[in-house]
């Protein structure tokens, strides 16, 4: 397949489609890792095994039960262990209670988008040495750009940072309930590695237990969509068509996605619409990679691929959004995957997690103390509209793409993927203004509006010419509507005002308690 440069530095390689088969390579990691495995599995701290009883990483301080906590982090993912080491460092003394203190080993999670990589160095945790690629970054500093890499070994350290401060206690366990007191959060029980029951009390609880939280339900009201799977192989000493490139793969029925996670493995993930897979157990899966997927895949890892399937490594995970429909709670609040998911396509999950870290950081750092709960949660109200720039425009951006980037029967859906695909390849603004969009350089809901409009347009003018036909005019009809049925409906649930018009919210305004 012969490649097509959409222009110098735009952040888009075009791959020639073949047959029936469209192919976009989107840059969607400008950053690549290249870090080798580390030996050992268990958790460290400091180079460090934990103790074997999963307590106590760190000094201790603000034990269970002892009153000496500021925060309790309910899940030391990437936004858990984020938020313990920058609420450390502003020094509040963090407990944080983990189920699984090993390094995690998921498909996803693996992509940190430029903005993403800015708020990790605003927070002080940028590490690692990597490879830079293209994306519209000439306003920024010479090591912004994206980054992927093994989500384990990312969140490791991070765990290790955040364990490496005094006042941060991570312990091994699993939070059963939040305790309640007439209306306010006081702090969570949870069973330790042990098994034995202990409470911990804390003024603010921060949940960040995962997209699996079963405590979510207390704090907000989670509509779960699970609009397909991925299924994950890892290619190994293969050549992608664009080096260092993420890829993804406008295939039939829905993308694949390939990018490297280190300098011999490259991460791919094969989109399945709907709830349910085909069976590994039964070989049907791998059927289906071999027959459905395989013919789409470029040919210069095509071998790979298929070596990957046969290797019997195929593992799945639900993709699933829910918008932010939070409860404020005194005492209380949800962060990370608990709180605000969207289609993991374009990478966003933790650039939004870690933009809301550092909104909420900005929050409390004028507190004195945090133990007024009911005025704590009227304040931190505003953390709900002050994070919407960032958190809406990849929220909707992630849900329109996911749509658009799928295969249809309706033609009109059909030429919308195809004049998404056109428009990109103009160049220019025309591809650096999503790219910068996809990336989180440029959270402005209004931009990603204007864009997703202008492709639709694109598309109505495409069928216009030479000449308009009543059949062109009625699809250039059905594409404008379609446009509207895929966006609009992803707006009203971000919030119209909040999304828009965040200075128009009352809550944005919300002065820091008194210190008392």
């Amino acid at each position: 397949m012969a490649a097509v440069a959409a222009g110098a530095g735009v952040g888009l390689q075009l791959i020639g489609a073949a047959a029936a088969t469209l192919l976009v390579a989107v840059l969607v990691a400008a950053v690549l890792g290249r870090r080798r495995r580390p030996p050992a599995r268990a958790p460290l701290v400091e180079g460090k095994p934990a103790p074997e009883d999963g307590r106590a990483v760190g000094d201790g301080e603000g034990a269970a039960g002892d009153g000496g906590t500021d925060v309790i982090i309910v899940g030391a993912g990437v936004a858990g262990s984020a938020l313990a080491y920058t609420l450390g460092k502003d020094g509040r003394r963090v407990h944080v209670i983990e189920r699984d203190l090993t390094e995690p080993d998921r498909i996803v999670g693996e992509l940190l988008q430029p903005g993403g990589y800015l708020k990790l160095i605003e927070l002080g945790l940028e590490d690692g040495r990597n490879t830079k690629l293209a994306y519209p970054l000439e306003k920024f500093h010479s090591d912004v750009a994206g980054r992927s890499f093994h989500n384990g070994r990312f969140i490791q350290r991070m765990r290790q940072k955040a364990a490496s401060l005094p006042n941060v206690q991570l312990e091994q366990g699993t939070v059963t309930s939040l305790l309640e007191e007439n209306g306010t959060v006081k702090g969570v029980q949870y069973k330790t590695k042990s098994g034995e029951e202990l409470k911990a009390f804390a003024p603010l609880t921060i949940v960040c237990d995962g997209c699996f939280s079963n405590l979510r339900r207390a704090l907000c009201s989670p509509k779960v969509d699970v609009p397909s799977c991925f299924v994950g192989l890892v290619l190994e000493n293969c050549q992608l068509p664009h080096p260092n490139h993420g890829h993804v793969i406008l295939a039939n029925p829905s993308p694949i996605l390939f990018y490297p996670i280190s300098s011999t493995e490259v991460r791919c993930l094969v989109d399945v619409p709907g709830q349910k897979v085909p069976s590994i157990a039964n070989g049907e899966m791998a059927n289906y990679l071999k027959t459905v997927v395989a013919p789409q895949i470029p040919p210069e890892i095509y071998d790979s691929f298929i070596a990957a399937i046969d290797k019997g490594s195929i593992r799945t995970m639900p993709n699933r959004s829910m918008p932010a429909a939070p409860h404020p709670t005194p005492g209380a609040l949800l962060m990370g995957d608990a709180f605000n998911m969207r289609h993991p396509l374009t990478g966003g999950g933790m650039t939004v997690a870690l933009s809301d870290i550092v909104v909420l950081r900005n929050l409390l750092k004028p507190l004195r103390n945090l133990h007024d709960a009911s005025s704590l949660c009227k304040y931190l109200e505003s953390f709900y509209t002050l994070r919407k720039p960032v958190a809406s425009t990849i929220n909707t951006l992630a849900g329109a793409l996911y749509k658009v980037f799928s295969a249809s029967p309706d033609q009109a859906r059909n030429e919308m993927r195809q004049a998404c695909f056109d428009y990109l390849s103009l160049g220019g603004v025309f591809s650096n203004g999503p790219i910068a969009l996809l990336s989180g350089l440029n959270p402005r809901p209004l931009s990603l509006v204007a864009h997703f409009f202008a492709v639709a347009i694109y598309g109505v003018g495409r069928l216009m010419l030479p000449l308009p036909s009543p059949k062109r005019m009625w699809i250039g009809a059905r594409l404008i509507s379609g446009a509207c049925g895929i966006i609009l409906p992803i707006i009203k649930a971000e919030g119209v005002r909040q999304m828009f018009f965040p200075a128009t919210v009352p809550a944005y305004y919300r002065a820091a308690p008194s210190a008392e």
